[in-house]
């Protein structure tokens, strides 16, 4: 005999009342989620938390330990300097996908030394931000039960960690622009591999009337973690209210997208350690002499002469393909042998994989 379905309405009544939809569960199974996608071990805690002390019973890193574990994988003298640099913003964006989306966002606007990442919060925001990952576990696959999460949405998220937040709109901000622009990027799936197609089916914008891409990101992260994730008839639309009714109450209200911007030394920095992890020089081995001419390269693409760009700029730029630091939609460049070039993305979830790599490995 099949399952019998019932009215969304009956699952939804069913998980209040069992407190299934409160942002502790959802992140109790973002939590178990990541792990297993991540295949945590005792070992490779246990490398990790060389690197922690314990607050309130929990393991935590500080910016500056994060620094320290940093400084593991790269030689003297070509890592340090670098990674001195590029530490703060990589700890930052960790902070905030730690958080990200069912803990109320911390204030970015300012550096926090008395801020910590819990190592329970640094495996949730290693599959966030690690491409293959997040597309497997939080995707989503269309349809009426979730959102086909996109290329743009992937960029989007580092884009959000990496940014600091604005106290107000921007000059000229016109909200209709960026509804249209959210609901082009929705409609941009991957063709084959590397190549973005454009596929108006199926396809659900992520800013309207509902809210931003941040709210209908607590949507699509609900979608994909709900209690009874395959036996139950609820919908996304079933999902709107209960989101917004729960940021509400549960303080989970971040700042729009409009108000996130990336400043240029932050973005410098960060494109420096990638090519860093690029070149991976051995110690006492020098960079090469066109190290810095390619920096520059990739950032003047992105920033001009400008030093604050929005998530709009960030995602033509880095979508286009047309830059060491992006090859494309699909986050790579699938040329074979000699010709194999990686983008510098792929160098940022390389090292985020070397957090929890197995020690034995």
């Amino acid at each position: 005999m099949g399952i019998m379905w019932h009215p969304p309405e009956t699952y939804l009544k069913k998980w209040a009342a069992e407190n299934e939809l409160s942002p502790a569960r959802f992140l109790a199974r973002f939590d178990e989620t990541a792990r297993n996608d991540l295949n945590i071990t005792p070992a490779k805690l246990a490398h990790i938390d060389k690197y922690c002390t314990v607050q309130n019973g929990e393991p935590v890193i500080s910016e500056a330990s994060f620094e320290n574990l940093l400084n593991s994988f790269f030689p003297s003298p070509t890592g340090p300097p670098i990674v001195k640099k590029a530490a703060p913003v990589l700890f930052r964006m960790l902070v905030y996908l730690s958080r990200y989306p069912f803990l109320p966002d911390q204030a970015t606007r300012q550096n926090d030394k008395d801020t910590y990442l819990t190592r329970s919060g640094l495996i949730r925001a290693v599959l966030i931000a690690h491409h293959d990952r997040a597309r497997r576990t939080i995707g989503g696959y269309g349809g009426n039960h979730t959102r086909s999460r996109t290329a743009a949405d992937q960029r989007r998220v580092l884009f959000q960690g990496l940014a600091v937040q604005r106290e107000s709109d921007p000059p000229g901000y016109d909200e209709n622009v960026w509804r249209a622009d959210a609901a082009a990027r929705a409609r941009i799936y991957y063709e084959g591999v590397s190549n973005e197609v454009s596929c108006p089916d199926n396809a659900v914008t992520n800013r309207d009337d509902m809210g931003d891409e941040l709210f209908h990101d607590v949507v699509d992260f609900m979608c994909q973690l709900l209690p009874d994730w395959q036996n139950n008839s609820v919908g996304r639309k079933d999902l709107l209210e209960v989101a917004k009714n729960m940021i509400h109450e549960e303080g989970l209200s971040r700042p729009p997208l409009q108000r996130y911007e990336l400043r240029r030394a932050d973005f410098e920095a960060l494109v420096e350690l990638l090519l860093l992890i690029y070149e991976s020089p051995e110690e006492g081995e020098a960079l090469p002499p066109n190290f810095t001419e390619r920096r520059d390269k990739v950032v003047e693409e992105f920033f001009g002469q400008k030093e604050g760009i929005d998530f709009k700029t960030f995602d033509e730029v880095s979508g286009s393909g047309r830059t060491e630091f992006d090859t494309g939609s699909a986050g790579g460049n699938f040329a074979s042998g000699d010709d194999y070039k990686p983008a510098l993305l792929e160098m940022l979830y390389w090292v985020l994989e070397e957090f929890f790599k197995d020690p034995a490995e």
